[in-house]
C-alpha cells in the first residue's frame, strides 16, 4: 500500500509532469498553423509526448504500469464506445442519401442557406438541453447538418461552430447534465437553484450568439441554392431524421449515451434496409456504413487512449494536488478568489480534455475558496461549470471538436488541412460563456454572499 501511495518522480521539478501535456498543446497549435495538422498528426503528437513523459520519468522501469492505469478510468470506455457508435450512425445517415434529400427539401422550400448555422445552433441547444450531453448532441446533429452545409456552400467551420455552441449550451445548463450535477454537488448547492441562477448567463450568451450566427451565416453563404437537379428520389431517406429525435427522447427518459446509440444504430440499419436506401450487400460490405463507421473513428480512439495515459502522469506525480495548493495561495479578496476559480476551471478543462473531469478535479478547490470568502455556493458552481464548458467548446482536443472534425474530414473533397482553427472563431456561445463570467467577476455583478445560516446548512447537507 505504501508503494502505491508514493508519488512518481519526474525530472524538471514541479513543471516536469506537465511538460508532456504542455508540449502536446503547443505542437498541435504549431502543426495547424503550419498547415500540417489533421487527426493523424494529432495521434503522432500525442504518442511523441507520451514518449517524452517516459524520458522525464525517473522510474522508467515502471512508467508503463503508471500510465496504463489511466486506461482503467471508467469514463474511457464510454468515450470510446460513443465515438465508434457515433461513427456508425454518421455513416448510416450519410450513405442513406439523406444529404441529397435535405438539399432537395431546402431547394423546394426556397430557404436562404445563410440561416442554416442558426438552425444548427437552435437544434443542438434543444437536443443538448434535453439529453444533457454535448458529445451526444454533436453526434446526433453533425452527421446531418455538416454534410448539408458543405453541399450548400455554407462555411463548414461556421456550421461546426454553431453545432458545438448549441451542444455546450445544454451541457452547461441541462439539469441532467453531468457537469451541472457535478458542479452542484461539489459546491454543496441545490440543483434547482444552480440551474435557476445559471440561466441568465446562458441566455444572454445564447441570444448574442444567435444574432452572430445569422449575421455570419448570411454573409458567408450563397443564399438560396440554385441549379440543383435532384429529383427527390432520395426523399424517403428523410425518415431517418427520426433517429436524432429518438436519441433525445431516450436520453430524456434516462437512457445512457451508449445504449441510446446502439438502439439508434440498430433502428438505422433496419430503416435503411426496409426503405431500400442501403441494400444488404452494401450494408455488409467493408465500405458499408457499419464497418466504415467503426474504422473511421479509430484514429480518435487511438488519441483518447494516449490522452488518458498522459492524464495519469498528472495524477501519479501529484501534479494536480500541487496545483490545487498553489491556487489557494493566490486568493486575497472575493474578486481574486473568483478569478482563481475561473483560472482553475479553464486550465483544468484544457489539462484534462473535458469539463466533467475538470469540475470533479477542482470542485473542492473552488468550494474552499467560496467558503473562505462566504461567496454563494451557486455562484461558485456557475463559474466552475460555465468556464469549464466554455473552455471545452474551444479546445482543439475536446470531444465536441473532435467529433465535428471527424465528420468534416470524412467529407469527399474537403481540404485535408481543415482543422480546429477553422472552427474556433465561430464557437460564439463558448466564447460568450467565458466572457460573460469574466465580466461578472471583474465587475461583481451577480456576486452574492451567503448568510451564516446558509453556510451552516451547507455544512450539514
Amino acid at each position: 500500500m505504501e508503494q502505491n501511495k508514493k508519488k512518481v518522480g519526474f525530472y524538471g521539478g514541479t513543471i516536469g509532469p506537465w511538460l508532456p501535456m504542455l508540449a502536446m498543446i503547443v505542437l498541435m497549435i504549431v502543426s495547424t498553423i503550419t498547415k500540417t495538422g489533421g487527426l493523424n498528426r494529432v495521434v503522432l503528437i500525442a504518442f511523441a509526448c507520451l514518449a517524452l513523459g517516459f524520458f522525464l520519468c525517473k522510474d522508467k522501469k515502471n512508467y508503463g504500469s503508471v500510465t496504463l492505469k489511466g486506461l482503467l478510468n471508467p469514463m474511457l470506455g464510454t468515450i470510446i464506445m460513443a465515438y465508434i457508435l457515433a461513427g456508425v450512425l454518421a455513416q448510416l445517415m450519410r450513405q442513406s442519401g439523406i444529404i441529397d434529400a435535405l438539399i432537395w427539401a431546402v431547394s423546394k422550400l426556397g430557404l436562404n442557406t445563410g440561416f442554416l448555422p442558426l438552425i444548427g445552433f437552435v437544434v443542438c441547444m434543444l437536443i443538448s438541453t434535453s439529453c444533457g450531453t454535448s458529445t451526444g448532441s454533436v453526434a446526433a446533429v453533425a452527421p446531418v447538418l455538416i454534410p448539408l452545409a458543405y453541399s450548400l456552400n455554407v462555411d463548414v467551420g461556421l456550421m461546426c461552430g454553431a453545432i458545438i455552441s448549441g451542444a455546450i449550451f445544454g451541457d452547461n445548463l441541462a439539469p441532467i447534465s453531468d457537469t451541472t450535477i457535478s458542479s452542484a454537488l461539489t459546491q454543496e448547492a441545490k440543483l434547482a437553484d444552480v440551474v435557476r441562477t445559471r440561466f441568465p448567463y446562458a441566455a444572454i450568451s445564447a441570444g448574442v450568439s444567435a444574432v452572430l450566427f445569422v449575421i455570419f451565416g448570411l454573409s458567408m453563404s450563397t443564399g438560396v441554392p440554385t441549379g440543383l437537379t435532384l429529383d427527390g428520389s432520395t426523399a424517403r431517406s428523410l425518415v431517418l431524421l427520426v433517429l436524432p429525435v429518438l436519441m433525445v427522447i431516450m436520453m430524456r427518459k434516462g437512457w445512457d449515451l451508449v445504449s441510446t446509440l446502439i438502439t439508434c444504430n440498430v433502428l438505422g440499419i433496419v430503416l435503411n434496409l426496409v426503405l431500400g436506401c442501403i441494400p444488404m450487400e452494401k450494408m455488409l460490405d467493408a465500405s458499408g456504413p457499419v464497418v466504415a463507421g467503426m474504422s473511421g473513428m479509430m484514429i480518435l480512439v487511438l488519441y483518447v487512449l494516449l490522452l488518458f495515459q498522459m492524464l495519469e502522469i498528472l495524477n501519479a506525480s501529484g501534479a494536480f494536488d500541487k496545483l490545487n495548493a498553489g491556487l489557494l495561495k493566490l486568493c486575497k479578496t472575493p474578486r481574486s478568489g473568483e478569478l482563481v476559480c475561473y483560472l482553475a476551471a479553464s486550465l483544468g478543462s484544457f489539462a484534462t480534455g473535458g469539463s466533467g473531469i475538470a469540475i470533479l478535479f477542482f470542485g473542492s478547490v473552488v468550494r474552499t475558496i467560496t467558503k473562505t470568502f462566504g461567496i454563494d455556493r451557486c455562484r461558485g458552481a456557475n463559474i466552475l461549470d460555465g468556464v469549464a464548458c466554455g473552455a471545452t467548446g474551444i479546445m482543439p482536443y475536446g470531444n465536441p471538436m473532435l467529433v465535428s472534425l471527424g465528420v468534416v474530414l470524412a467529407l469527399e473533397g474537403i481540404n485535408p488541412n481543415f482543422s480546429f482553427l477553422n472552427v474556433i472563431p465561430y464557437t460564439f456561445h463558448c466564447w460568450g460563456l467565458l466572457l460573460i463570467f469574466l465580466i461578472s467577476i471583474l465587475t461583481g455583478i451577480g456576486r452574492r454572499f451567503e448568510k451564516k445560516s446558509e453556510v451552516a446548512d451547507g455544512a450539514n447537507s
